[in-house]
């Protein structure tokens, strides 16, 4: 009966949806044809775009074993490049020249708009919120690229929220990480929308499902890695992943909620509660001892079980990640004594 009256409610929620989603895509429309927006937003790291690049990689290889030379032999790549130039006209030369020269301009004027940005914790009261920039990043799926030309630090804010779980985030949840089984309720669970930067300094959207209790922590903590540039690989639910946990972990996904154990318990993790959040896992393994050997939690992160390293990527006592969240409330895997997880964050209430 519990379950009947959770679908009810999200399918009248799910119509709500509908109706402001048609009153957004015609808002959305105007932002298109606006120049005011100072936003460039793409799609990255879908699995279209990987297969695309697959499928050119595939093309380029059986192009290459037309070429004279062996595809093994460094001089194929030379002799072509060779061939190429000689046969493009002197327009596209300089058609492309002047494209990179525009490229070099615009990565400039990026690089330039985040060294002036202001911190995204504490903005500057007098910096206006641009609402319709706000809006267009809203609607672009998590892991999406956002490239800033222009920007203030109040903008780029308003993007850190948290919102009640929507029908449609219930959706990819459901027998996933929220399964018949799971006994924490929709209404104690946050989605939490964000900004990172990514490995390679660019910002990307994230999202995570928390627990309500630290859904404005979690915020606050986002913003502050934020304003140091702190580089957090992947951030999508864990549902993307089919609630699968290792496989989250091996991607290098940051994620929070999941209802499941503890690995190779009966205890209820407190991902299961929403209150527990993994931090780059894969450079920030699980490392136990399982009756007298060391068991290493993702398998492919073995390697960065090795603390004495020099990585940027590795959670360190003391560092802004581990200071973020240690100021409010919540202890770290790193600190525990018969094992050590080194991604883990989390915080327990009474």
């Amino acid at each position: 009966m519990k379950r009947v009256k959770l679908r009810i409610r999200l399918m009248l929620l799910a119509i709500c949806s509908l109706l402001s989603l048609t009153a957004c895509k015609s808002k959305n429309n105007k932002v298109e044809e606006s120049e005011s927006s100072s936003f460039v937003v793409t799609d990255v790291h879908t699995t279209d775009n990987q297969a695309l690049i697959t499928n050119d990689k595939e093309q380029a290889s059986e192009d290459d074993s037309l070429n004279t030379f062996s595809s093994n032999d460094s001089r194929t790549e030379a002799y072509n490049k060779e061939q190429q130039e000689e046969s493009e006209p002197e327009e596209d030369k300089e058609e492309e020249s002047e494209m990179t020269a525009s490229e070099q301009v615009k990565e400039s004027t990026k690089d330039q708009a985040l060294s002036n940005l202001g911190s995204l914790l504490e903005p500057d009261a007098s910096e206006m919120v641009d609402d319709i920039v706000v809006e267009n990043i809203k609607a672009m799926p998590a892991e999406s690229k956002v490239l800033v030309y222009e920007a203030n630090a109040a903008t780029l804010a308003a993007c850190f929220y948290a919102e009640e779980i929507q029908p449609s985030v219930y959706m990819r949840m459901e027998n996933k990480s929220f399964g018949e089984e799971c006994t924490t309720s929709l209404e104690s669970l946050r989605y939490v929308r964000v900004l990172h930067f990514g490995f390679d300094g660019e910002i990307y959207i994230g999202e995570l499902v928390v627990n309500q209790l630290i859904a404005d922590d979690i915020i606050d903590i986002f913003k502050e890695l934020f304003d140091a540039r702190y580089p957090i690989e992947r951030m999508v639910l864990v549902d993307n992943y089919d609630a699968d946990d290792n496989l989250s972990m091996a991607a290098n996904n940051t994620s929070c909620f999941n209802y499941r154990v503890v690995d190779g318990t009966s205890k209820l993790s407190n991902h299961a509660y929403g209150l527990a959040i993994d931090i780059n896992p894969l450079y920030n393994p699980y490392v136990r001892t399982i009756d007298g050997e060391e068991v290493i939690l993702p398998e492919n992160g073995t390697e960065y079980a090795d603390r004495s390293q020099d990585n940027p990527y590795y959670v360190i006592k003391g560092d802004v990640c581990y200071n973020a969240f240690i100021k409010r409330g919540f202890t770290w895997g790193g600190n525990w004594e018969d094992s050590k997880d080194y991604q883990h964050f989390q915080k327990v209430f009474e």
